[in-house]
């Protein structure tokens, strides 16, 4: 346990499981309600009130929690996910396979415009092209004035909002001050609200129009499920998930402020969390090629020997090595390597009294890392995560799993989006490498990745090559 002054904030370094075990208990009379305090920064950059993540007005909080539960929970959300999962490959695959085997892309940029695509999708119902936009702008094909607008957009889009989410750093690090006198700095934040400013008015904009169309909608015709119509119809007459509430405070319709809030945290979380992880996972694996070897054993007995088969929510319930290979990565690359807590009453820890206020952030790459509680932890071996039970290999993962490894958060602050993120990990990794193989172009480069906010693949140049059976 140390402490660090930034931006004028103390915060308390928590490295051991026993000092956060009271900060992630599923319960709403937790003493660490929330994640961080309400800093200048963070209200100037857009999280003041809205969504989940970092909203600390309980009623609001729980307000959109519900909303953004009810509308990616469901058994009938997670079929649509891998759906169109499946139907998103298909597309970028032609586009790879236009490319060649020999051709050496980028695979985090891949990565991002297919998450980012994907998630579009979930949340508002209707594509960005956020693939075809890349590939385009690759080969630049010739396109006519009105494609090229399109698909301009949809870069200008994803761009802004990997933009936006390096920014939160300096809007979480820096003081006032600091971002709007500093040279350099200053230059930096302008951009930053520039950015934030564009971002913003096309959410809104995107809210509006489907709020039009909605009540242009004859009310006899169905809408379609997203997100977006969820949020807009719930508590309406065109209520899509007829859903009661016994909490009068869940009754009322949602505002655009709100619906905002929530289609922002979407975007961000579904399109740069997952696509670096799947980098990081395919970093590993090509260093790992007998860990590769039996992830592909896997697919191929739950699967069969089919290549085109559809997969089902089944298939992935079944695949047990898969979570214990992507558990493994997440071990050793988390996406959040710190996840802060703020206390609502005075606490011990670590057998010091903590007053109300303070705020903690638990070290997860410390945790995830320390000897006392993991065996060889500098090892890459995703069996300490599979059928453990039936081994004594790794005892100390036995006793000592419960919090030492929060992949998710925990507590109530549990992310929400854990399911939509596993279901399109696993259905990517199945995808790829039942029939291909992702082909390191520098075995000997480092992860090559940043650490901001959060950590964020820079760079994984790679092959894509059929797999040889």
């Amino acid at each position: 346990m140390y402490e660090i002054i930034l931006s004028g904030q103390r915060y308390i370094i928590l490295c051991k499981p026993d000092l956060i075990e009271n900060m992630n208990i599923p319960s709403t009379k937790t003493k660490y309600p929330t994640r961080l305090p309400n800093s200048e920064g963070f209200i100037e950059y857009g999280f003041d009130g809205v969504g989940v993540a970092f909203n600390n007005d309980a009623k609001s909080w729980k307000y959109n929690r519900q909303f953004f539960s009810q509308a990616i929970m469901t058994p009938s959300f997670n079929r649509q996910a891998v759906e169109w999962t499946n139907e998103l490959w298909v597309e970028m695959e032609s586009y790879l396979n236009n490319l060649g085997e020999h051709y050496e892309l980028d695979f985090i940029k891949w990565m991002r415009r297919f998450t980012n695509e994907m998630i579009f999708k979930i949340a508002t119902g209707t594509k960005n092209d956020a693939i075809a936009s890349y590939y385009n702008m690759l080969i630049k094909d010739s396109l006519n004035d009105k494609e090229n607008e399109k698909l301009n957009e949809s870069k200008n889009f994803i761009e802004s909002i990997e933009t936006y989410l390096a920014g939160m750093f300096y809007f979480f690090a820096f003081n006032n001050f600091t971002r709007n006198y500093v040279p350099f700095i200053r230059g930096k934040t302008k951009k930053l609200l520039k950015n934030k400013d564009y971002l913003f008015d096309k959410l809104y904009t995107i809210i509006k129009e489907r709020r039009t169309e909605i009540e242009n909608t004859p009310s006899d015709q169905p809408l379609r499920h997203d997100m977006l119509t969820s949020y807009i119809t719930a508590n309406t007459p065109r209520d899509i998930n007829n859903m009661k509430h016994a909490d009068v405070d869940l009754l009322r319709p949602m505002t655009d402020k709100e619906i905002f809030g929530n289609i922002l945290e979407a975007m961000l979380g579904g399109t740069d969390t997952t696509a670096n992880f799947i980098c990081f996972t395919a970093y590993y694996l090509g260093h790992y090629p007998e860990v590769k070897q039996r992830l592909r054993q896997e697919f191929d007995r739950v699967l069969g020997n089919d290549l085109t088969r559809p997969i089902t929510n089944k298939d992935l319930n079944e695949l047990e090595y898969c979570d214990a290979v992507t558990k493994e990565v997440y071990r050793h690359s988390p996406i959040a390597f710190f996840v802060g807590r703020l206390s609502a009453q005075k606490d011990k820890v670590g057998g010091y009294e903590w007053p109300e206020g303070t705020t903690f952030q638990m070290h997860i790459s410390a945790l995830m890392k320390h000897k006392d509680y993991w065996t060889e932890p500098e090892k890459f071996d995703p069996d300490r995560f599979y059928r453990v039970e039936e081994s004594d290999k790794y005892l100390l993962e036995k006793k000592k799993m419960k919090n030492t490894f929060p992949i998710f958060g925990g507590g109530i602050r549990i992310c929400p989006g854990r399911k939509l993120a596993i279901i399109e990990l696993k259905c990517l990794l199945i995808l790829i490498y039942r029939k291909y193989d992702i082909e390191l172009v520098d075995m000997n480069a480092p992860l090559k990745y940043s650490s901001d906010f959060i950590n964020v693949c820079t760079e994984l140049k790679v092959k894509i090559k059929p797999r040889k059976f």
